[in-house]
């Protein structure tokens, strides 16, 4: 029983990589999310803190990119983290910008109205921040 399993499970992976790839275009992000961006390794990221985010995604110059605003909300007010521009990556399978200025690659996924990502510091790639946000 278990080698017909396996077989079936070594089958089911290359018809599995066949199907139509997911539409990922820059529509699915477009819009303003709100949710939370937590701290996951202090050891590597001592200074950082949990926080409240709200994501604003909007259509880039280039368009199969995606602009991000992103603000974390302090006392009631958003404040400016920054700004870039996302593209998606077939290969990792999710949007992702690497800003080599201050050494991570943000990766963030959609799944219907939920978005998740992670921040991940280069060259180590520990992930300090986990993200999740819902489309507001």
């Amino acid at each position: 029983m278990r080698i017909v399993g396996a077989a079936c499970a070594a089958l089911a992976l290359p018809l599995a990589l066949l199907a139509a790839p997911a539409d990922h275009s820059p529509s699915e992000l477009i819009g303003t999310w709100r949710g939370t961006s937590l701290c996951t390794d202090r050891v590597a990221a001592p200074a950082c803190k949990d926080e409240v985010v709200i994501y604003d995604f909007t259509a880039a110059a280039n368009p199969k990119e995606v602009h991000w605003k992103a603000d974390k909300v302090v006392d009631g007010k958003r404040l400016n983290m920054g700004e870039f521009d996302l593209a998606y990556s077939p290969a990792e399978a999710c949007w992702r910008a690497e800003l080599t200025q201050y050494h991570i690659v943000w990766r963030v996924i959609v799944d219907g109205s939920t978005l998740s990502g992670t921040l991940t510091q280069i060259p180590g790639k520990q992930v300090t921040r986990k993200i999740t946000a819902r489309r507001q």
